[in-house]
């Protein structure tokens, strides 16, 4: 795991910048190097091949094995590819066995080795065959070409900046704002689709970043820059197949403890120490429950917060922790945690991410970094299981959308009254009617109407997405919405961006069973039915992990990792962050500031909370990174 940067000329000065601002995703090891007219950087965090010889930038010659700054200097002038990478390939062993026979040699025992002599065998088809999480850059002297390609579901960033002078890229954004044309960024340099994106989602999706002259490599795509033509094209590498439910329920079974055993096995792979995130809930008990059955389960650490009242999780986290006899550590999250940490989350999360778990998740990172390098998470369980509320309304969705369009209409108008404190089951109902007489694709762009945020580029994307996935689908809105969550919506810019930055802010690697891409296939052959029924979520994988975990975690619920925000971001002395988030909308975005005046602050409905939340964690980052 490390940081990455990169420029397609000359200029080791930049680079060097740029590595000192993201030097904390590398603390063990950093590298610079020019060649030709292209200049990589890299700062290492070492997991696996922890001696020099995993230094990086990395270069490589396929009878010569690899080469760098620390490790057979003088064959660096006969290695046509070098690279930076971030990442961990889980399948490197099997890889280099398989290269081996046919005659590629390997002076280290590194998956970065492994990944230039995939790319010599396989050219940029290289990555379909690597299991794993990564975004690196490979400079290919040979075809004059920079090669950069991101994990499939999006689990490591890259950054880059394209214009008329070259190609720059890093692992973040604050790396590509020491670039002279990038600094200090204005109002007048936030691109307003991305601003409108994250006040309806609390997150920006790629391609689009704050700024109107940055953009994110989308998971599951290559990029590639002809150095000689100046031309940069992208490539989608990867795919969910179609859903193709199978009604073997025993052979379901099989297969999904087959690839939670051969997923955990693999990203335990390590030099370092590895431990686990264990929240008390299905996903992480699943995994730290599967490390039981492949290591001495009291030699592993692992790790949970808990918080006040309703919101805590410890009793589970207790009857986890009793049941797997790990080394817990253990702490609460309060209010001073939270005061302490509203600066530096804006130094964290370099563009606007309004999702407070970030704040939790920074905590326990910091936590666990104390004892490990490494840690396993539950991460992607709810998304290939069916896991989420709105699994199971599109559940509910498929059900009423066959009733007669006439039924649906005179059930729409029935005289539900509306409740700004809560939603009452019957209006619940009546809205359900009138989302169904939309198309599908519509559905998160008309769900609960005039109580969200719904802006036009919100509904262009979602729409746009549900189109699709409805397609692989096959019709279905429950399947179509748990793979937009899988592919577009709750993963790659999203949450694993929450994990990635609280995570290496403090050097830990975190690595997650379910975000295996074969999970994500193998998923594909679930019935809808047994992921999200109209009552309970997660029926197959409880199944799964049943005499795995203690059978009270089977049984239970979803709760979210959030601690009780409402009580503490209302305080006075906090109003200056909503009121700088509204100064900035009402510049750039007139329409949505009068949308906040009059409407969602104005009524203080059931959402009033979300919306706020994103306005003062905006403000936050606004008066941290733009000149205003």
């Amino acid at each position: 795991m490390c940081g990455i940067s990169g420029c397609s000329w000359r200029d080791p000065s930049l680079i060097k910048r740029m590595l000192e601002a993201v030097s904390h995703r590398g603390p063990d090891d950093h590298g610079l190097e020019q060649v030709g007219d292209v200049t990589f950087g890299h700062v290492r965090l070492s997991i696996i091949e922890l001696s020099r010889a995993g230094h990086q930038p990395m270069f490589y010659a396929k009878q010569k094995g690899a080469s760098s700054s620390e490790l057979q200097k003088s064959l660096k002038r006969g290695a046509l590819v070098s690279i930076v990478y971030n990442g961990e390939i889980y399948n490197y062993q099997e890889l280099r066995k398989d290269l081996k026979k046919k005659g590629y040699v390997f002076s280290t025992r590194s998956d970065t080795e492994v990944i230039l002599a995939s790319y010599l065998e396989w050219g940029f088809d290289c990555v379909k065959h690597f299991n794993g999480m990564w975004a690196f850059c490979i400079h290919d002297r040979m075809k004059k070409v920079l090669f950069c390609s991101r994990d499939r579901l999006g689990q490591k960033p890259l950054y880059y900046h394209w214009n008329n002078n070259g190609f720059l890229f890093c692992s973040e954004l604050k790396g590509l704002l020491q670039y002279r044309e990038l600094a200090d960024p204005k109002l007048e340099d936030l691109d307003r689709e991305a601003v409108e994106l994250y006040f309806s989602l609390g997150y920006i999706p790629a391609p689009w970043t704050i700024y109107k002259d940055i953009r994110k490599l989308e998971a599951a795509f290559n990029l590639i820059i002809d150095l000689d033509r100046k031309r940069l094209t992208k490539q989608r590498y990867w795919d969910l197949p179609p859903y193709s439910p199978q009604r073997n329920k025993q052979k379901l079974i099989e297969q999904g403890r087959a690839l939670l055993q051969e997923a955990t096995r693999l990203r335990m792979i390590a030099d370092v120490p590895v431990g686990a995130f264990l929240s008390g809930g299905l996903d992480s008990s699943a995994v730290v429950g599967k490390m039981r059955e492949l290591t001495d389960i009291s030699k592993v650490h692992t790790f949970s917060l808990g918080f006040e009242g309703t919101y805590d999780e410890t009793p589970y986290v207790n009857l986890v922790k009793k049941n797997y006899t790990t080394r817990h550590h253990h702490q609460y999250f309060l209010k001073n945690d939270f005061e302490a940490l509203i600066k530096r989350y804006a130094e964290v999360y370099d563009e606007p991410y309004g999702d407070c778990s970030g704040f939790p998740t920074y905590k326990v990172s910091e936590m666990a970094r104390k004892y490990v390098k490494v840690c396993l998470s539950g991460d992607g369980g709810d998304e290939i299981f069916g896991g989420y509320n709105n699994h199971l309304v599109g559940r509910r969705m498929d059900i009423i959308r066959r009733l007669p369009k006439s039924i649906r209409w005179l059930a729409s108008r029935l005289p539900a009254k509306r409740n700004l404190s809560r939603y009452t089951s019957f209006y619940m109902l009546k809205q359900a009617f009138r989302v169904s007489l939309n198309p599908p694709e519509r559905f998160s762009a008309e769900a609960l109407g005039k109580d969200r945020l719904s802006t036009s580029m919100h509904e262009k994307w979602t729409t746009s997405k549900l189109k699709k996935e409805l397609v692989r689908g096959q019709g279905s809105l429950a399947e179509a919405l748990r793979t937009h969550d899988l592919l577009n919506n709750t993963l790659g810019d999203h949450f694993l961006v929450k994990v990635d930055r609280a995570s290496m802010a403090h050097a830990l690697e975190v690595r997650s069973p379910f975000l295996d891409h074969r999970f994500a296939e193998w998923a594909q052959k679930v019935p809808s039915a047994w992921k999200a029924s109209l009552f309970q979520n997660k029926i197959l994988m409880r199944e799964i992990i049943r005499g795995l975990v203690p059978e009270a975690i089977v049984r239970r619920g979803k709760q979210g990792f959030t601690p009780p925000f409402d009580k503490w971001i209302l305080n006075e002395e906090y109003e200056k962050f909503p009121v700088t988030a509204l100064k900035i909308l009402r510049k750039i975005l007139p329409q949505l500031h009068a949308e906040f005046k009059t409407r969602i602050l104005k009524e203080k409905g059931i959402f009033f909370l979300q919306y706020y939340l994103r306005l003062f964690l905006f403000g936050i980052w606004s008066r941290k990174w733009i000149n205003q």
